[in-house]
């Protein structure tokens, strides 16, 4: 028996633990065993293990749903007997087969195949690994995936497994520097779901879904109020391929939605779209948004080319996902939205979004981020919650008051010696959503929260939103010396992309 699981390793039936009863943090906890133990970890990457856990079980799933009886099995979305097939194979056969089923299932003409829209979003440009290392693979399925029923697992602790593994993979995915991925610790989405109201009859997105860890949020939240969610409930969209495959697995391994449904997750470009994000076969339009967007201002920005209806040119990718967002949503659609102080506080593009923010949308809440929040982030990270609306008839913005919630001064976090937790949240969920709804609101006792009159924010020539509550910084509210020089880097990237930008822009005599 391995970590007290099932079968695997020869273990007699008697000390067979159903796989029913399973739960996700023993799950992760077993194939991480078999990395550290089986693997060559210098070879083969945290994440991609993760990835080849997660074929795996596409392909295992598939093959089982495949196996039911006939009222309740599912046509399989790879070739029939393909993971039998596979289990049988070593060495140079392995290797072959996996990368022609990849292949197959990664093909991205789908005239004829409709059913392989998801396959094609995991298995895209998919590889496994190198042919030395087809011994381990062997292992790994014959060992840790085949002996087992998988589809008995509890969904909830199947897809909990997976994101552990995801958030184990940090360090990995931090690497991604050009695409500015990051890790969204699940207390804070957690809190934004609450604030926002998620319920079972809404449609979320999230227009830079990176692993998916929005949408898990938003699903759990939904699904603690109503077991039946539309098929079109979660939709989103990345820029990298490697992370709509992971997302796409999240999805997969969290809801159990068939593999031949449309897929959720989609590979795009969200910025040079004039509308928001949906999944390919639906027309039923967003009500809620949720958006961490990669904190980076290099790579291709929108123009008035490809985006006439942007209030601004030239912003930053937080900036330029805020406008999107305000500009693209339907009336009445919430969002919260991550932005970097900068975005708050910056001239030029920012400054004119933050404008027209308040002016076309009920801004009503700023949440300021505990510093060190992100993994080996120097960023200091804030959330806007607003409502799309529009200016009123008047002439007068649609926001009334941006209420500030201070969670930063004197609040330090790490992901792993000082991580944030459910209960570092209360207070602001609380203050956020008093008894009588939004217009009951009132400053907090802890002096964290209070609100600002739109007039005075208009007022400012800038519109900054680098706003406090009633606390005032402290020296030690700026995080690790680490952290500070990373910042600073983040900083001269940010002004050397701009430098670039006059350069190009001078004539050239």
């Amino acid at each position: 028996m391995t970590n007290g699981l099932g079968r695997g390793n020869g273990a007699a039936a008697a000390s067979t633990r159903p796989e029913k009863l399973w739960n996700g943090d023993a799950i992760a906890d077993r194939f991480w065993k078999f990395y550290r133990e089986e693997t060559s970890t210098r070879a083969i990457t945290r994440l991609q293990f993760v990835e080849h856990i997660g074929y795996l079980l596409f392909l295992k799933l598939d093959h089982e749903r495949a196996q039911r009886s006939a009222r309740f099995a599912h046509p399989p979305v790879a070739p029939v007997g393909a993971w039998p097939d596979l289990a049988l194979l070593s060495g140079d056969a392995l290797h072959t087969g996996l990368t022609r089923l990849m292949d197959d299932l990664g093909d991205q003409s789908l005239t004829n195949r409709p059913d392989r829209q998801t396959a094609s979003v995991v298995f895209r440009d998919a590889q496994p690994w190198d042919l030395d290392r087809m011994a381990e693979l062997n292992k790994l399925i014959i060992e840790q995936i085949d002996p087992y029923q998988w589809l008995t697992v509890r969904q909830a602790e199947l897809g909990r497994s997976f994101s552990r593994m995801l958030r184990d993979c940090r360090d990995d995915i931090d690497l991604k520097i050009e695409t500015g991925q990051t890790l969204t610790p699940l207390p804070v989405l957690n809190a934004i779901t609450k604030v926002l109201g998620v319920g079972p009859e809404d449609i979320v997105i999230d227009p830079a879904c990176g692993t998916g860890t929005t949408l898990i949020a938003a699903y759990n939240a939904m699904l603690s109020a109503n077991r039946q969610l539309a098929p079109s409930a979660l939709a989103g969209a990345d820029l990298d391929a490697q992370m709509c495959r992971l997302a796409m697995l999240n999805i997969l391994l969290h809801t159990g939605r068939p593999f031949a449904d449309p897929a959720p997750v989609q590979l795009a470009d969200t910025l040079s779209r004039k509308s928001p994000v949906r999944r390919v076969d639906s027309a039923v339009v967003p009500t809620v948004a949720i958006c961490n967007p990669p904190f980076k201002s290099n790579g291709v920005q929108p123009n008035a080319t490809m985006r006439d209806d942007f209030w601004a040119y030239r912003g930053n990718f937080p900036t330029n996902f805020l406008q999107h967002l305000a500009i693209t949503l339907p009336q009445g659609a919430r969002a919260a939205v991550f932005v970097p102080d900068g975005v708050l506080s910056g001239g030029g593009a920012a400054a004119t979004v933050r404008q027209n923010l308040l002016r076309n949308c009920d801004v009503h809440t700023l949440l300021r981020l505990p510093t060190g929040l992100f993994h080996r982030k120097g960023v200091k990270s804030n959330i806007l919650f607003f409502t799309k609306s529009a200016p009123k008839p008047n002439g007068e913005p649609a926001t009334r008051q941006l209420w500030v919630y201070d969670a930063r001064t004197g609040n330090h976090h790490t992901d792993t010696g000082n991580p944030v937790t459910e209960a570092d949240f209360d207070d602001f969920v609380a203050a956020c959503l008093p008894e009588g709804g939004f217009t009951e609101r009132t400053e907090s006792e802890s002096k964290r929260f209070r609100p600002y009159r739109v007039e005075e924010l208009l007022a400012d020539p800038k519109t900054s939103l680098l706003l406090m509550a009633h606390l005032t910084p402290e020296l030690d509210d700026f995080g690790s010396p680490k952290e500070i020089a990373a910042e600073v880097a983040d900083r001269l990237d940010e002004a050397a992309a701009h430098f670039r930008q006059v350069a190009e822009a001078l004539p050239g005599q």
